[in-house]
């Protein structure tokens, strides 16, 4: 393959050169298209992989394999452009993707069995059980602890229907779209994801296994609950109020009850909790819990060290009638009792319960060992579910590490001089916020909370946790922070306050939530804001996954193009590969033809009014098609954005042309023809190679040459301007000087400018169309004034007032042409 490349270019250049100045080009926008391209997939990859943007890592993956794509495809053309120079390029892009692929690759879902599990041998499979499942196993083996008996429908169960039904490329088609900031997008894929779930088949296997399971569990038509436990769930990262639950269950409805928990797993709240934490889609994957029902007289969550005590070592508990689903759902505000942490705990003098929900104090204070009892057999806090039946038996349904609050958002601060609008709020979460008033009272209103908002709702519902992050605060009427939303509000920072203010906040209306103490202030309270600040809330999960793959795709070694490592060895990334390719290309095009003009047969002759041999070839798009025939063009003609503002530029009419000079390479004309070429030859004129947004262009004016070398298009990703400028006639102090003029002209307009010797570089890039426009008409002017300037320049002095003078003028033609 590369001796064959080899040999077309060969051959191109000796019989076809005309033909190799076109593969070049087409290779050369090709390079740019992808160029483009390969730039916003870093800039998108960048955003996700520093959190600025939060989605889910398909969506990585899927852009890392674009940018390989587009990376893959500038490596070949530069090849095509030059095979010679940078045939070992594509082995050292091979390398690089082979890494980034290792570093995002996923783990394969196991889909073999076992499908079910006895709660018994949860506890030590949690990573077939699930976080809550594998908990309450644990539970279940400590003396003493009463846990209702049940079975765990596996992980690998979930994978299993997945790759049954065929879904796994569907799933992952949605969720690399998915943008948890999009809300609208967010909740159609999801829903479209939770539609295919519920349309699943459950393998006989599985399905027989679950029926077989529940009969074993429940005695005659006891009802089950079947609840998530998700593999992420209730460990480190508590997904509290993230998945469905299914209360009072006929045990023949539990395969579609099962279905409808798999599906809560791509709910929209549950899908944005996860990526905010950094967690894929696998590590998320959906196990079942499925107990019989608990017949409940009271029920409630109860911390084992609680929040709300700070600075007190007390046992909180929470109660409300009946099933504890209302108190979780922020429905219902619950009754709480308050008790010591000591290994007979003691209902808290100070917190008498009130009995609305709540069990007896003797119950109280046996609930209290079975918490105390579970923390040391955890060793850490924990957040308990319990319910008691109307026999007046206990039960634990549920425990997990408890999260605490972080303790920058706990810190209490000095009294404030401003009064409230409202205090005594219950605190169900701590922190500051300030914002506008937004009442959420309903879906469709929560749907459109702005960024933020102060929120003001009815209830802490589950619904609200889908746009917490757009959320300074909340105000409930009902709730308590040991619903589901005050716990993961807890984690974020967001300030929560429950109860009813005397005052009506109008909606739009600035205020100040203190989590703290309770308090509603009006306006901006700076002191207070200052201590709420949640920046660093996004969580370290989400940039640590991407730790191994962000110096192999977007950080940037190759920054200095004179270096000596930047060559294909030197690469050591995609955006190196990208950074290269791209000034190579560019490289490649300033040089495309050489003093002789080969290539150029087919390029036709400009008629113009200036004393000056120009021909032009168009590769594509140079000239308008109405453009005279034969041999002959006229600067009408020209539709080449770049050319035209050159042109625009180098004929302007504040320059004086002497006519009787016909300006062309002397120098060439002197050493080769002894006087008998005609003056129109191309080997002595000008030349460009022009399309509708290229140029190349070398412009011969007596003893020095220029060169201009620019993509002007609507795409500021791709546009660029070079310049070279070389040789004169005038002795060497007098052509430093001219250098030393066009240096500080285009220094002045941004131009990135090198000199040595006799010989200018000059070079800008990624600026909008007219911009790139302004800047070559500018430098088509300044080719003009200084084509004979050498000769006139004697001193430092007379370059620094000639600059001034160019300038002054540049900007009274600018006026004018705004005018």
């Amino acid at each position: 393959m590369q001796v064959t490349q080899l040999f077309k270019h060969w051959t191109y250049q000796v019989f076809a050169p005309g033909t190799l100045l076109r593969r070049k080009y087409e290779a050369f926008k090709s390079l740019l298209r992808h160029d483009a391209r390969a730039l916003e997939l870093v800039a998108d990859l960048e955003e996700l992989f520093y959190g600025k943007t939060l989605a889910d890592r398909q969506r990585a993956n899927w852009l890392a394999a674009r940018l390989s794509e587009s990376v893959k495809v500038m490596t070949g053309q530069l090849v095509e452009m030059n095979p010679t120079r940078y045939m070992d390029l594509p082995e050292f892009f091979r390398k690089i993707d082979f890494y980034v692929r290792m570093a995002l690759e996923l783990e394969q879902p196991e889909v073999g069995p076992p499908y079910i599990l006895s709660l018994e041998d949860a506890a030590a499979l949690p990573g077939l059980a699930g976080g809550k499942a594998a908990n309450l196993g644990r539970v279940m083996r400590v003396p003493g602890v009463p846990v209702p008996p049940g079975f765990v429908v596996t992980a690998n169960a979930f994978h299993y229907i997945i790759e049954f039904n065929g879904l796994r490329d569907d799933i992952e088609s949605r969720l690399r779209e998915m943008v948890v900031g999009d809300r609208d997008m967010l909740a159609r894929l999801t829903a479209e994801m939770q539609e295919l779930i519920l349309a699943a088949e459950i393998p006989e296997e599985i399905a027989r296994g679950i029926r077989f399971a529940v009969s074993e569990i429940i005695s005659g038509d006891d009802l089950i609950a079947v609840r998530s436990s998700a593999l992420a769930e209730d460990g480190e990262i508590s997904f509290a109020g993230q998945y469905a639950s299914e209360l009072n269950i006929q045990p023949n409805d539990v395969l579609e009850a099962y279905k409808r928990v798999l599906a809560g797993k791509y709910c929209p709240r549950a899908v944005a909790y996860r990526i905010s934490h950094g967690l894929t889609d696998a590590e998320t994957a959906m196990a079942v819990l499925v107990i019989p029902m608990v017949e409940a007289e009271n029920a409630g969550v109860a911390y084992s060290l609680d929040p709300d005590c700070r600075g007190r070592d007390q046992i909180g508990v929470y109660g409300v009638r009946g099933l504890g689903d209302g108190l979780v759902d922020g429905s219902v505000s619950p009754s709480k009792a308050v008790l010591t942490r000591e290994e007979t705990p003691r209902v808290s003098g100070d917190c008498t319960p009130d009995e609305r929900g709540l069990p007896s104090t003797e119950a109280l204070t046996e609930l209290g060992r079975l918490i105390m009892r579970l923390e040391d057999a955890f060793g850490c806090p924990q957040d308990i579910e319990w319910a008691e039946d109307v026999t007046g038996a206990m039960y634990i349904l549920q425990a997990r590490p408890l999260q605490r609050e972080r303790e920058e958002f706990v810190a209490d601060h000095p009294p404030l001089a401003v009064e409230p609008l409202a205090k005594g709020l219950e605190r169900a979460s701590s922190g500051v916020g300030s914002g506008a008033v937004y009442y959420a009272s309903s879906g469709e209103s929560i749907a459109r909370i702005p960024k933020g908002a102060v929120v003001i709702t009815p209830t802490l519902k589950p619904s609200l946790l889908t746009f917490i992050s757009h959320m300074s605060a909340v105000i409930a009427q009902t709730g308590s922070r040991a619903s589901h939303f005050a716990s993961v509000a807890r984690e974020t920072g967001v300030p929560v306050l429950v109860g009813s203010m005397d005052v009506t906040l109008e909606p739009g209306r600035v205020v100040t939530v203190d989590g703290t103490t309770g308090a509603v202030y009006d306006g901006l309270v700076e002191d207070l804001v200052a201590l709420g600040d949640r920046d660093a809330a996004v969580s370290e999960r989400v940039t640590r996954q991407y730790a191994k793959v962000i110096p192999l795709t977007v950080k940037l070694n190759l920054t200095d193009p004179q270096a000596s490592d930047f060559s294909p060895e030197g690469c050591r990334s995609m955006h190196d590969i990208i950074r290269f390719c791209h000034e190579k290309a560019v490289g490649e095009m300033f040089s495309l033809v050489d003093k002789k003009g080969r290539g150029m047969g087919a390029a036709r002759r400009l008629k113009t009014h200036l004393p000056l041999v120009m021909y032009l070839l168009d590769l594509g798009g140079g000239l308008f098609a109405n453009a005279a025939q034969g041999e002959l063009v006229t600067p009408h003609d020209i539709k080449s954005r770049p050319m035209w503002a050159l042109w625009y530029g180098l004929s302007d009419s504040r320059v004086q042309w002497a006519h009787t000079l016909t300006h062309m390479d002397w120098e060439e004309f002197d050493r080769m023809s002894a006087g008998i070429f005609s003056f129109d030859s191309k080997l002595l004129a000008s030349y460009g190679l022009i399309s509708g947004d290229y140029m190349h262009l070398m412009i011969r004016f007596g003893y020095h040459f220029s060169v201009v070398d620019s993509v002007c298009g609507n795409d500021p990703g791709a546009n660029y301007i070079n310049f070279r400028f070389k040789g004169g006639g005038a002795g060497f102090d007098q052509r430093l000087l001219r250098l030393r003029f066009i240096e500080l002209v285009l220094s002045h307009y941004g131009f990135e400018v090198k000199a040595r010797g006799d010989m200018l570089d000059a070079g800008c890039a990624r600026l909008d169309e007219n911009e790139t426009r302004r800047l070559l008409a500018r430098l088509g002017f300044l080719l003009a004034v200084t084509r004979l300037m050498d000769m006139s320049l004697e001193t430092e002095q007379d370059v620094v007032r000639e600059v001034q003078r160019f300038l002054e003028d540049s900007e009274r033609q600018d006026d004018k042409s705004r005018a």
